[in-house]
């Protein structure tokens, strides 16, 4: 029979053993780790071969450019990098479902139109038989047009015609003009639940020759514009045909409910996030390419014609028209505000023909 000073030393033993195992597994863990690390950095896994699941894809439809052609533009790259980055050999693109027309969407444009105070009488749009515009009987300088397919719409309120809107006009702060927005859109259920998580910006504008023209700061302002962007799709943003968001909202300072909201314009195409192929893409390189061709879509002009741009990187273009799926795009930026978009998938997946 052990006696107690023989217990006590293999008990102490036991445990110094067990203790130098622990630490043993523990730098055992880290050391694989690092060296798992180093492997996949040194032989990193090959991406699965795109699947264009969707087939061909269609041309992205962008606005039409309202300045000079690109290709009577000069551009020099001076990014940090000093050239164009790598993006990804492919990516991918995201179905976006679209409603058809049915017996009721009339009498729901109608409805609508009555919950924000317009004539329930529809005037249809000679340009678009979808498009509807709605009078507001009490403030006849109001207006809604709404999309009976797509449920989109825009509200007008022709300021320029009001001499006396702006006198006495107290237009609210950035953080006022960003809740009061927020609780409009919450308010008629408008505020799309992907949209969570998005930017918000805030930007002033004065009145100068019947328009709104930025400025800096809300004691020089006549009217304040908040825009909601979506968030970023796996760590890629997400951008658009116009210099704003898709929902936008403009305030003025007046108190008066009819003369509040100068501009809502509300554009929203569903996303299928579960839905999705992938594309190869072409390379930084031939995009920039394509851009100095005059082959992309310049959203923002400088003054003059040497564009110096600072940045490119990928996005999805979300377009102000309809389209079938979300597609990358190179998107470049410059000085001056400079902004312009060239398609990232490889021509041989897009169908020209339509």
């Amino acid at each position: 029979m052990a006696s107690l000073t023989e217990t006590a030393y293999y008990t102490r033993r036991a445990i110094n053993w067990t203790i130098i195992g622990i630490i043993g597994y523990i730098l055992l863990r880290i050391l694989w780790s690092i060296l798992f690390n180093v492997y996949l950095t040194v032989f990193p896994p090959k991406a699965a071969p795109p699947n264009h699941a969707f087939g061909s894809l269609p041309a992205l439809k962008f606005p039409a450019n309202a300045a000079s052609p690109s290709g009577q533009l000069v551009y020099q790259l001076q990014t940090i990098e000093g050239s164009v980055p790598d993006a990804s050999v492919s990516a991918n693109v995201y179905f976006m479902p679209k409603t058809g027309s049915n017996l009721l969407a009339l009498s729901t444009a109608q409805s609508f139109a009555k919950r924000l105070q317009f004539s329930t009488t529809p005037i249809n749009d000679p340009t678009n038989p979808n498009v509807y515009r709605f009078d507001d009987p009490m403030a006849p300088l109001r207006h809604l047009w709404y999309d009976v397919v797509s449920t989109n719409f825009i509200i007008r309120y022709d300021f320029q015609q009001d001499a006396g809107l702006f006198l006495n006009n107290i237009v609210p702060s950035a953080d006022e003009a960003k809740a009061e927005a927020k609780n409009l859109l919450q308010t008629y259920g408008l505020y799309p639940q992907d949209f969570t998580g998005g930017d918000v910006t805030v930007s002033f504008y004065k009145v100068s020759a019947n328009s709104l023209v930025p400025v800096d700061s809300q004691s020089q302002a006549d009217a304040v514009r908040v825009d909601f962007y979506r968030p970023y799709l796996a760590s890629t943003p997400i951008v658009t045909g116009s210099s704003g968001g898709p929902i936008s909202i403009i305030f003025s300072g007046s108190q008066n409910s009819t003369k509040r909201v100068l501009q809502f314009s509300y554009t929203y195409w569903p996303i299928d996030y579960q839905t999705t192929a992938t594309y190869p893409l072409i390379t930084g390189t031939q995009a920039w390419q394509e851009l100095q061709a005059g082959a992309g879509y310049i959203l923002q002009y400088p003054k003059g014609s040497l564009i110096t741009v600072r940045n490119v990187y990928l996005a999805y273009y979300d377009s102000l028209d309809p389209q079938t799926y979300l597609q990358p795009v190179f998107v470049f930026e410059g000085d001056d505000g400079f902004m312009a978009y060239v398609p990232a998938v490889s021509p041989d997946y897009i169908d020209t023909t339509h």
